[in-house]
């Protein structure tokens, strides 16, 4: 009996030890502290410390990435070096790379993956001009930018672990912050080459896990194994081989085709229930050649075509060899002309897999067949099979997988990485870029100012949106500050990027403060969502806007489309640099110091970008106040839809507003490029989003707001009296538009803003 007592003792003591761990782990969500760790790697042991919750200091992110060889998107991101010069050439210099792995041989593949990545640091600095006295400044430079901002190491190893905390303990001021990775931007004495250095300190930033994820003893694999995974990016994409009956014979990775270039396979599910394999060789023939080239095999797929019809569902999945003297370009085209409905390309023996992608004019060309590709030992099992002549078919499947990815960002708290479109580590370099904005822009909320909030994690849902109402200061003493900005965050239903709304919008914010005013409910900022993610978070400035504050009671309302689904806003208004009790003028723009925005004149609107857009517009005329020391033209425009010319999205549009006969254009050259929004990350745009957030839009970028055109035109107005003239047209590729089909949309709002002295609100 006593040793029952104790069996069940150790068993409830086993269930509330596990049951408390479970707990603990479960709170483990983005945006919650990252607790300490350490983790065993090739170079020895690296351990992190989890960072205090009232800690102002940042630290170095850290990104995450667990390799599995099951994965054929993996395999092609290891293995294809422009993946991993996309990391080296687009990588703050600040962020750590931690590498691991599913695999019993872990240290194996630990050591893989440091010879590909190695291998490739010495590649991309190989025939790079650089010149060391550039170099040096830029090193110079990066680490004067650290210490600034006061940022901290995330990574040390035991020894530098050890010699922190015998600093600390000795540090007399326990408010006194030091940086000890300075050495890693330091030129080294040592160094006969900038390249030689950077090369280095890349290494220095590298580390390579030698146990397999399971065995870690810490709570990294049940974020790995728990926070919700989708996308190409982190499921296992297979083709399942199977007999007349369906009976699975085997399963094999795939790795499709560019997602901008041909149709996902898994467009086929809702055409056809399974999909017969034909092995087609090289298919560098031409399609007569391929057709007519055995009477007794033509007319025996004849058949199998025609019973294949009466068969609903049953499409034809070609499997051709990716050897041969012609193009996957060719290829592609040739099976298309066949009228397959799919292909599967065997690559080459010890070439490792590669993507699918079109480069110039071939991209253009129009394409509706799925193509993937495949194991080289996988393909030659099947056509072993077809040759022998074996019935078989083939159906697409995506397997759920754990986390492939995951990070510690600049305040030590946990993020998901997103979606990556195709398999590049470029995608980590963007999410780097993201958390050293993300730290910029808290760094920036940390001035003194003052917060009027308005929305708090607030549904914004339906054709209502968000509502609220606040109290300004009285008019006068608003108008004296000299930064006013809007402090935007947009929430999902949780912390995880599956539970947000799933497409870009636009979302406006509009203000009234007195009905009766001809300014309610003028909009005050635009913001584009993001495709499924809930990072993102915008400073943008409105001084300029200040006149559509006619009241010290106003009604702000933000809005997107009624039938999306529900994003949860938070926003504040912050007021800063006043005028009369600022100690520093730190206006941004020295002019500005003592002026202030007194008066708007609503000029024009948007409208459909059809061949009769311009007709819409009529010159304004006014005249300007004695009082008046500065004009300003204010304009936020962005184009939407899709006509025959791919605009308002995606096409360069011009904007012109013509005052006194002196014109102010603004033209969208971003529209259409190809990374023209990814290169935009630094400047806010949400990064891995799980749609087509690449590419430049006509004014504006998937996850990011809008911020306001603003210029001068102080010169360009008469101030005696006289009348004033203002026109405006918009242009595509240099004249009016004049689409046949589906014409899209220009969104704008645009004012001149009128300013007086501070001295004249007395």
């Amino acid at each position: 009996m006593k040793e029952l007592k104790k069996i069940f003792a150790f068993f409830t003591i086993f269930l509330l030890i596990a049951s408390y761990t479970i707990g603990q782990l479960s709170i483990l969500k983005p945006g919650e502290l990252a607790p300490s760790f350490s983790l065993q790697t090739l170079n020895g042991r690296i351990a992190y410390e989890k960072a205090h919750k009232d800690s102002k200091i940042p630290q170095h992110p850290i990104i995450f990435h667990v390799f599995t060889n099951r994965s054929a998107f993996l395999e092609a991101l290891w293995s294809d070096y422009h993946s991993i010069a996309g990391l080296l050439k687009n990588s703050p210099t600040n962020t750590r790379y931690v590498f691991m792995s599913f695999s019993e041989n872990a240290k194996e593949e630990a050591r893989w993956m440091k010879r590909m990545i190695y291998h490739a640091v010495d590649q991309f600095y190989r025939h790079r001009y650089c010149n060391h006295k550039t170099s040096q400044r830029h090193y110079s430079s990066y680490s004067r930018k650290n210490k600034e901002q006061r940022e901290k190491q995330s990574l040390y190893t035991l020894d530098e672990l050890k010699k922190l905390h015998q600093k600390q303990h000795h540090q007399k001021n326990g408010d006194q912050r030091h940086n000890d990775h300075q050495d890693h931007d330091r030129l080294s004495d040592h160094e006969n080459t900038c390249n030689s250095l950077r090369k280095t300190l890349w290494k220095k930033r590298l580390h390579f896990v030698e146990l397999p994820l399971f065995k870690f003893g810490n709570w990294i694999p049940y974020i790995m194994n728990h926070w919700q995974c989708f996308g190409s990016s982190c499921a296992l994409s297979q083709v399942a081989i199977k007999s007349k009956s369906g009976d699975i014979i085997k399963v094999m990775e795939r790795l499709d085709a560019r997602y901008d270039w041909l149709p996902s396979p898994h467009t086929l599910v809702n055409k056809h229930k399974s999909l017969k394999l034909k092995y087609y060789g090289d298919a560098c023939a031409s399609i007569d050649h391929v057709q007519n080239k055995s009477k007794k095999n033509y007319k025996t797929n004849k058949k199998i075509l025609r019973n294949n019809k009466h068969k609903k569902g049953v499409g034809e999945l070609a499997l051709v060899t990716a050897s041969g003297d012609c193009s996957f370009f060719d290829k592609i085209v040739h099976m298309s002309r066949a009228k397959v409905d799919a292909m599967l390309i065997i690559k080459e023996s010890n070439k490792p897999l590669q993507q699918l992608a079109c480069h110039g004019k071939h991209c253009y060309f129009p394409l509706r067949i799925a193509a993937s590709m495949i194991r080289h030992e996988d393909g030659m099992a099947i056509k072993d099979k077809l040759l022998s002549g074996q019935d078989l078919f083939a159906s697409f499947q995506s397997t759920p997988q754990e986390n492939f990815f995951f990070a510690i960002d600049g305040q030590g708290k946990l993020a998901e990485i997103g979606l990556f479109l195709y398999p590049s580590m470029l995608f980590m370099g963007y999410e780097a870029k993201w958390f050293n904005y993300k730290t910029d822009l808290i760094h920036n909320l940390t001035g003194s100012a003052r917060i009027i909030h308005v929305f708090n994690h607030t549904l914004m849902e339906g054709r209502k949106g968000a509502v609220t109402t606040i109290k300004l200061p009285p008019t006068k003493e608003l108008l004296l500050y000299r930064n006013v900005e809007l402090d935007m965050t947009l929430h999902c239903a949780s912390k995880y990027d599956y539970d947000c709304p799933h497409w870009d919008h636009v979302v406006q914010l509009t203000i009234c403060c007195n009905k009766r005013n001809p300014l309610c409910n003028e909009e005050l900022g635009r913001w584009i969502t993001p495709f499924r993610r809930g990072i993102g978070r915008w400073l943008t400035k409105i001084t300029p806007l200040l006149p559509l504050f006619t009241g010290e009671r106003c009604t702000l309302t933000m809005r997107h489309p009624f039938w999306e689904r529900a994003w949860r806003p938070s926003l504040d208004i912050r007021l800063s640099d006043h005028i009369h009790y600022s100690k520093h003028h730190y206006s941004g723009h020295h002019e500005d110091e003592f002026i202030v925005p007194y008066k708007a004149i609503k000029l024009f609107s948007g409208g459909k970008f059809d061949k009769h857009y311009n007709e819409r517009y009529k010159p304004i005329k006014f005249k300007v106040g004695r009082k008046t020391e500065r004009v300003k033209l204010v304009a936020t425009i962005t184009g939407h839809g899709s006509d025959n010319h791919g605009c308002a999205e995606f096409c360069v549009t011009s904007h012109h507003f013509v005052i006194n006969g002196e014109t102010n254009v603004r033209v969208f050259k971003n529209a259409a490029s190809a990374m023209g929004c990814a290169n935009r990350v630094e400047q806010g745009v949400t990064p891995n989003e799980h749609g087509t957030w690449l590419y430049g839009r006509n004014g504006w970028c998937c996850g990011q707001e809008v911020v306001p055109w603003v210029v001068d035109v102080t010169d360009q107005i008469y101030n005696n009296g006289s009348l004033n003239t203002v026109k405006y047209f918009g242009w595509f590729n240099g004249t009016d538009p004049n689409p046949t089909r589906d014409s899209g949309n220009i969104l704008m709002n645009s004012f001149l803003i009128f300013y007086m002295s501070s001295d004249e609100l007395e």
